[in-house]
């Protein structure tokens, strides 16, 4: 398995530099492989899937990890991909109306919350959003909404909230939600609102608030199969393997809840 981009940095050139790799690999490939593109969030796990399916299935899985409204970017500029796994409905509402998927193939894989994270031990448990504005200080870190859709429910979230105009200022804008875990851990952002699911995957990481679902619209990872991949019928069997036994117990693993609570 290979990874196109692991953790996209602090710069735009980085995500420039993926979709080049992405287009090496398709001109240097030996083919029988799978190209995956799939939301930063889903990282840890679709690594641990990607190896057993490349087991079973005796091929090579590339993933290519990042946010998903630039995953979608990439493929309507030409990359390589077979595949994508995204949060969020949008990006891949997109890519439906440009002709890249088919409405008909798309399955809703996982569900996600949203949360307020902290250095453990620098922070108590807040009360709410607006804690953020009234007790600290501190910058926040969270997806940037163009580049993934962890932005948009951020800010959904503090707009409902009615705290949105009061962290002006404030707010660090990051590629994708690792990094904007990435920022608290490096000390950049007192907090993070960020998914639940990465918070648990870093140490030393504290979540302080569960923000309320009725805040942002519901977090939903949807995957489907790009039209016209050279590795079509390999995708389609990689699609159902995501929604099979074995990844959901993956994803049950690192706190994913599968589409419908199955």
């Amino acid at each position: 398995m290979k990874l196109v981009s692991r953790h996209p940095g602090k710069s735009a050139l980085l995500q420039a530099t993926a979709f080049l790799l992405l287009l090496l690999g398709a001109g240097c490939g030996g083919g029988g492989g799978l190209t995956v593109s799939a939301a930063a969030s889903l990282g840890d796990v679709m690594e641990e899937i990607a190896t057993e399916f490349e087991r079973l299935e005796g091929v090579d899985v590339d993933l290519n990890l990042g946010g998903s409204n630039v995953l979608a970017r990439q493929v309507e500029l030409g990359a390589p991909v077979d595949l994508v796994v995204l949060a969020g409905p949008e990006p891949l509402e997109d890519l439906i109306n440009r002709g890249y998927v088919s409405r008909d193939g798309v399955a809703e894989i996982l569900e996600n919350r949203l949360v307020v994270v902290a250095k453990d031990g620098k922070a108590s448990p807040l009360a709410d959003l607006a804690s953020l504005a009234s007790d600290y200080k501190g910058r926040i870190s969270m997806a940037d909404p163009r580049l993934a859709p962890a932005g948009v429910y951020a800010e959904a979230a503090l707009q409902a909230a009615g705290v949105a105009a009061d962290l002006e200022g404030r707010i660090i804008p990051a590629l994708d939600v690792r990094a904007a875990v990435v920022a608290v851990e490096s000390g950049n952002a007192e907090f993070g609102i960020v998914y639940s699911t990465d918070a648990l995957a870093f140490d030393g990481i504290a979540v302080v608030l569960v923000v309320p679902a009725d805040l942002h619209p519901p977090i939903i990872y949807p995957a489907a199969v790009i039209a016209g991949s050279d590795a079509e019928q390999l995708a389609q069997r990689f699609l159902l393997f995501l929604q099979g036994d074995f990844a959901s117990s993956v994803f049950g693993s690192h706190g994913f809840v599968t589409a419908g609570g199955r």
